[in-house]
This record gives C-alpha cells, structure tokens and sequence, in this order.
C-alpha cells in the first residue's frame, strides 16, 4: 500500500496511536480502580459472612454437646447404666429396647439428625436411624468405617468432650437403601455418672449435609462461587458444588488453611479464585468461600465501558481534525520524495525543482548538492577503493608462487644430484600442476575440490623429498567439495606444518588435513607433530597475523600463512578468520573458517 507511506499518513498513524495508548491507559486504569474498590467491598462482605457461617457452626457444635447432655439426663439411659454389671436375668434385647428409646427421642428434637450409635464396652453396637434400629453383638459385623474403629480403639486416651469426624457415607446396617446418604458424625466417650465416671462405652451421633448446605446456600456470595466446609486436615465436610463432599480440598487450598484470612488462589481448572477463610475454633473446621476473578472483573468492566465510548468518540474527532489538516502540509514533502525515490546509483542526474524558500526548498537544494557531490566522487572514491581491493588480493595470491617455486627447484636439484633417479620427472609435473593451478584464471575463489588436487600435487612432492618420514591424511567429506575457498588456501596451511614437522628432525613425522561444516560457517584444519613453536615466537607471529598487512612473515610463520591471512581479511571481511595454535614438542595446528559458499 504505498499510499500508507506518505508523510500525512503517518502523521495520522502517530495520533491514532497516542489518542489510543490514551485511551487505553485511561480504560485500564479506570478498570483497575474500579476493580479494586468493588473487590475490597465484596471481600469485606464475604468475610462478615464467613464469620457468620463460623458462629453458626459454633452453634451447631453447642446443640450437638447439649444432645448428648439430653441423653445423659434420660431416664431410659440411666436404666441402661443401672443395670450394667447386673447380667443376670438382663438380655441384650432388653438393653437394646432401652436404647431404642433413648435414641428414638433424641432423633425426634432435630430434623437433621441421621443416626445414634453406641458401642459399648462389651463390643455390643446399639443403633437407631429414621429408617430402623436395632443392634449388633459385636460391633465387628457391621462394618464400622476406620474413623470409627480408631475412635474405639484410642479412646482409654480421651478426656471429656466432643470429636467431630469428617463426612463419609453413612454405615448400610440393615437398610436396603442402595445409597446411603453423606453425614457427619460427632462422638463422645460415654461414661457413667453412677458408679465414678467408669467408662462405658463410645457414642455416635450422625448428622445430615442438610443444615450445612442451608448454611453454605445463606454465605455463598455469588452463584459461580464455591464454599467448603472442610476440617484442618483438608478433608471436606460440606461442598456447596458437590464434586469433593467426603473427598479432600484440592492440594493448592489444603496448604493455605490456617494461612491469611484473604487469598488469591490458581486452581487446576487454571482460574483464579479469590479465597475468603474463617475457623471455627471448638470444632477445628474451616468455612472457605472460593470467588472467581471473573466475578469482580464483570461488575469493574460494565463502569469502564460508558468511559471508553466516549473516548472513542473523541479517538473518531481527532482522526477527522489530523486528516484535514495534514494533507496541506505533506503535499510538498511528497512532491519532493517521489523525486528523490527516482534517483539511485544508476541514475544520479535526477534533481529537484526548487520553489521559495522554506525548510522545503532547503530540503531541496540539500539533495540537489548531495547529488552532485556524489555523482564526482562515486569513481574517485567506490569504484577505485573496488579497484584497489582486487589489485592487492592479486599481489597476495601471486606473492606466494615464486617462494614456493624456488624451494621445489632446489629439492629437485637436490634428489637429481644424490640420486640420478626418474623422481624428477614427477616432481616437475606435479610442478606444472601447481603453477598452472596458481596462475590460471581471474577467480580468486577455487572449488574444495579443486584445492585437495592441489595439496595432493604439492604432497606427492614433499613425499618424494621426505620419503617415509612424511605421512600425510586427507580428511574432508564429499558435500563439502562443491564449496568455495580462496584460490591456493590450503597449500600454504600444508607447507607451514611440513616446516614445523620435518626441517628440524629426522624422525617420521604426520600431518592431518580435515574439513567440515559447523552450520553456515565452513572449517579446515591442519595438524602436525612436530617440534612445536617457541611461545614467545608464537606471539610474535600471532601479533603479525592481527596486524593484517599481509607483508610479515617468517621462517616459523610462513611468508604463505601471512598472505592467506590477509587474504581472507580482503575476500571475507569480518567473516574469515585464521587461528594459529602450537604447544612446543607437540605440533602446531592452523584453522580458517569462512563462510559456506557453493559454486
């Protein structure tokens, strides 16, 4: 779309974005306020109510203790006290009949009882629910939960008061009811006031979830919250969704109970819920209330939307009013932009028509100026800098040709005098090989391929020279063949390393040439045993190489090695480098790495 270049549109651009950053920071924090004030009423509200809930089971506690006081005070169970340990003549039936009635009287006073059960300490359980009673000789066979049988088994441990164990399906007994219901039982060890207080037996009262869904239905602040009752060990006395009655408070609620009284909480379902917590101290039961965030941000977002509509209104008027007036003001610039965009490198006669003297006409005569300064200085200065770039890259290719020649003369002068043998024949072809590879062409790039034939026709040289003491490997895959190198790179990397492995010993000697490919960067390195270099020496060279001039070089750097350096430098720039690394009396390695290019 070019017409979204142009000056005055962007001038819109940049006042539809401020006008709207504007508007959003406005809506976000008029949200935010918003939200924070509508949170901080609601969670004052749900803590009164959670409190609320805290005292009514508190109450609820009280009634439990005072039923059992009534069962106490019966004149039914004092019977039944009375004629413990007097056997003879007294049937179980017969206790069972007393209990019946007891039990029967107490389940009558509040709608939400479920069940009495009494164990006593013969292991005879007595029951009574709204559907049946009856008894069992040994409590053993009616398949009492553990909460009950630890309560039995613990309680030469009790001191007087009420435990509250945590909800669970009721016990069948001998109701066909398929499904039981959820209840939640108090216990309380049965003593006898009779005879100094011995015990006599543990007592259970059950309760339905029926007073506590009322409560929870009277404290639940919204319909998306949830509210458990649950006891200090995360077990759920009373869920108001329904999904945990019975179970355990996910892990994230269970490790905040007895925490702070107000939370923010990230369940499983990955919604986060605002979490409001009480304790009910006599029963150690926690009420908590679960609030979605959804629940406060709908109320903050329903304040914020008359804000932003009417800032919207606004956004719509300054967009109009820019419009209007930018379009005078960017015609000028665009008349002279549309000259400059035709001109180039290719075309650098394009001038501007200049018209008065405003910042537009300055603007003008700049770039009319620019124009012709650059069209002078493009040859003096680009296309000569180009010139002198390739001219030196050439004087440092061919710097290398007459010092490697002279060295083969003179091995080949060497063997033709000591040994009269045909060797010379193939040290003078492979000769030719190389001086033909050095000159030919105008490319200053050689395939991979290419430079291996190379250092092969110098090796089978130096091979007729050292004889056994040289052993040389050639390591370098075939996908890296097609790839481009400076023309007669690795050669002057193998004559470094026959220096430093051969000259100064008489011992065989090996020399390893390896290339690969580490992503888009292409490596070749070669390696040597030999007697190493100097670290001072090492220095120097290193110091030479980073210099860069190309003209260094010595007996232990190589008048080769100096060349390819700056070599890479010229063809590469920052994207060639030349690592040279020696440890005395163990061999020197030399690496370059350019960057992977194919033919």
């Amino acid at each position: 779309m070019p017409n979204a270049k142009k000056l005055r549109y962007k001038l819109i651009a940049v006042v539809t974005v401020l006008m709207t950053a504007t508007l959003v920071a406005v809506a976000a924090i008029t949200h935010s306020q918003s939200l924070a004030v509508i949170r901080e009423q609601s969670l004052t509200l749900n803590s009164r109510l959670v409190e609320a809930g805290v005292e009514k089971l508190g109450t609820s506690y009280s009634q439990l203790n005072n039923l059992f006081q009534s069962i106490y005070l019966n004149e039914n169970f004092e019977a039944f006290l009375r004629t413990r340990g007097r056997r003879e003549g007294h049937s179980t039936f017969q206790d069972a009949a007393l209990m019946k009635t007891v039990f029967l009287s107490t389940l009558s006073s509040r709608s939400d009882l479920y069940s009495i059960i009494f164990v006593d300490w013969n292991g005879r359980l007595f029951y009574a629910t709204r559907d049946e009673a009856g008894f069992y000789e040994s409590y053993l066979a009616c398949g009492l939960p553990e909460t009950y049988l630890a309560q039995l088994e613990g309680v030469d441990g009790w001191e007087h008061g009420l435990r509250m164990l945590p909800t669970q399906l009721h016990i069948p007994l001998r109701s066909n009811r398929s499904q039981p219901p959820y209840v939640y039982t108090a216990a309380r060890k049965i003593v006898n006031t009779e005879k100094r207080f011995e015990p006599v037996g543990v007592m259970f009262i059950t309760v339905d979830l029926s007073d506590l869904e009322r409560l929870t239905n009277l404290i639940r602040p919204d319909e998306q919250a949830i509210t458990y009752i649950a006891g200090a060990g995360g077990r759920v006395i009373f869920d108001s969704s329904g999904e945990r009655t019975g179970g355990v408070l996910p892990d994230r609620l269970a490790g905040r109970l007895g925490g702070e009284t107000k939370q923010d909480v990230v369940l499983e379902d990955g919604r986060t819920y605002v979490m409001v917590s009480a304790k009910a101290a006599d029963l150690d039961w926690y009420v908590m209330t679960l609030i979605p965030e959804a629940a406060y941000t709908a109320d903050a977002l329903s304040v914020s939307t008359s804000i932003v509509v009417t800032a919207l209104l606004a956004l719509l008027i300054a967009i109009l009013i820019t419009t209007v007036s930018s379009r005078a003001i960017s015609r000028p610039v665009e008349e002279l932009a549309a000259v400059m965009g035709r001109s180039g490198l290719q075309n650098l006669s394009q001038r501007v028509e200049v018209h008065g003297a405003d910042e537009i006409a300055q603007l003008g005569e700049s770039f009319n100026h620019l124009m012709d300064k650059l069209e002078t200085s493009i040859h003096n200065e680009y296309v000569m800098n180009i010139r002198q770039k390739e001219a030196t890259i050439r004087a440092l290719q061919a710097q290398m040709n007459p010092h490697f020649l002279y060295n083969v003369l003179q091995s080949m002068g060497s063997i033709a005098l000591l040994n009269h043998a045909p060797e010379i024949n193939t040290m003078a072809m492979a000769l030719g090989s190389i001086l033909r590879y050095s000159i030919q062409g105008e490319d200053s790039l050689a395939t991979v391929r290419e430079e291996i034939k190379h250092v092969r026709n110098y090796l089978s040289i130096q091979k007729i020279r050292y004889g056994d003491r040289l052993h040389a490997l050639i390591d370098v895959p075939e996908y890296v063949m097609d790839y481009l190198l400076p023309r007669v790179s690795l050669q002057p990397m193998v004559e470094n390393a026959i220096i430093h492995g051969f000259e100064q010993r008489q011992e065989p000697g090996n020399i390893s040439i390896r290339g690969w490919m580490e992503e888009d960067r292409l490596m070749f390195e070669v390696a040597d045993d030999g007697q190493g270099i100097p670290p001072e020496r090492l220095a120097e060279i290193k110091a030479d190489l980073a210099d860069c001039s190309g003209a260094g070089g010595g007996k232990e750097g190589g008048i080769g090695i100096s060349n390819l350096n700056a070599r890479l430098k010229l063809l590469y720039d920052k994207q060639g480098a030349l690592e040279l690394e020696s440890d005395l009396g163990i061999g020197t390695v030399i690496r370059i790495e350019v960057t992977a290019v194919r033919r």
